[in-house]
């Protein structure tokens, strides 16, 4: 009796799998007289869906505190991450449907990106993204100016400046450093920056040191750089004229990472310095401060 009851069971599951929408994992086998095992039914999972992802202000300042917020449906769990020049940074592990306060860096310019990933039980999830736009609490000396915000305001600093056959010497006093700039930049550097060691004590030049008639030898701590850094004298030559002293304005672009010089030159135009130190331009502006 029992093994009849049996195959009907089994009967009745075929029959209602082949005239039914449901999946069935597996059939009834028992395994005694005494148990009948029922069919396993698998049941779909509803992807997840970020429904809304926004802060609380359409546009920041540096240094503020923002709310971010957001909401999901069919999650089980969340993770919200702050993006640094489109890399990962800092994450949260959150609610599918919450909200969140975040103080912005003192120091971040031109916007800041987060994503959020909503999970599923099944481990699928979805996504989405947010950019705020940030205020900028600076001006460029110059103009046209470049299209990000300056990271810092202007620095203002007594300047030198010394012409050579090959490139120029600036030194920038606020900073301490001597920028070289080399005229051959095809097949390597086309400038340097070095610490100004040069102090009052010091020898002024290297007496040694004689220039053919119409050059000179650079001096303090123009001349400290040439004689020993390496490959400086031979990439520069001779100095064309004396040095000269005024001021200058030295600021920088606020990428995450390949940044951009600007030195005000004092003949009133902008020494350009690119990123990695590849090369350099000398910029005639529309107007500078």
């Amino acid at each position: 009796m029992c093994k009849r009851i049996g195959i009907l069971l089994v009967s009745f599951v075929l029959a209602t799998a082949v005239f039914s929408s449901i999946v069935w994992a597996e059939t009834a086998v028992p395994t005694d007289d005494n148990k009948v095992y029922l069919p396993l039914i698998t049941v779909p999972v509803q992807p997840p869906k970020i429904v809304s992802f926004t802060a609380n202000v359409p546009i920041a300042d540096p240094g503020e505190t923002i709310t971010l917020s957001w909401e999901s449906t069919n999650a089980i769990s969340a993770t919200l991450y702050h993006l640094i020049g489109g890399v990962f940074g800092s994450f949260w592990d959150v609610p599918p449907t919450g909200s969140m306060t975040y103080t912005i860096s003192s120091s971040s310019r031109n916007y800041e990106t987060f994503a959020l990933y909503a999970t599923a039980v099944d481990n699928t999830y979805d996504s989405a993204s947010l950019t705020l736009p940030l205020t900028c609490p600076f001006t460029w000396f110059f103009g046209p100016s470049p299209d990000v915000c300056p990271q810092e305001a202007a620095l203002i600093s007594p300047s030198a400046e010394q012409q050579f056959e090959h490139g120029v010497m600036i030194w920038v006093g606020a900073e301490d450093m001597i920028y070289v700039l080399f005229d051959d930049t095809q097949w390597t550097d086309g400038w340097a920056a070095f610490p100004d060691d040069w102090t009052e004590g010091d020898p002024v030049d290297d007496p040694s040191i004689v220039p053919p008639v119409g050059f000179y030898q650079p001096q303090r701590g123009f001349g400290l750089v040439w004689r020993e850094q390496p490959g400086v004298r031979d990439r520069l030559g001779w100095a064309i004229a004396p040095e000269s002293g005024g001021e200058t304005a030295v600021q920088r672009t606020s990428y995450y990472k390949y940044n951009h010089t600007y030195l005000k030159a004092l003949d009133n135009n902008v020494w350009h310095l690119l990123p990695e130190r590849s090369d350099w331009e000398k910029i005639v502006p529309d107007w500078i401060n």
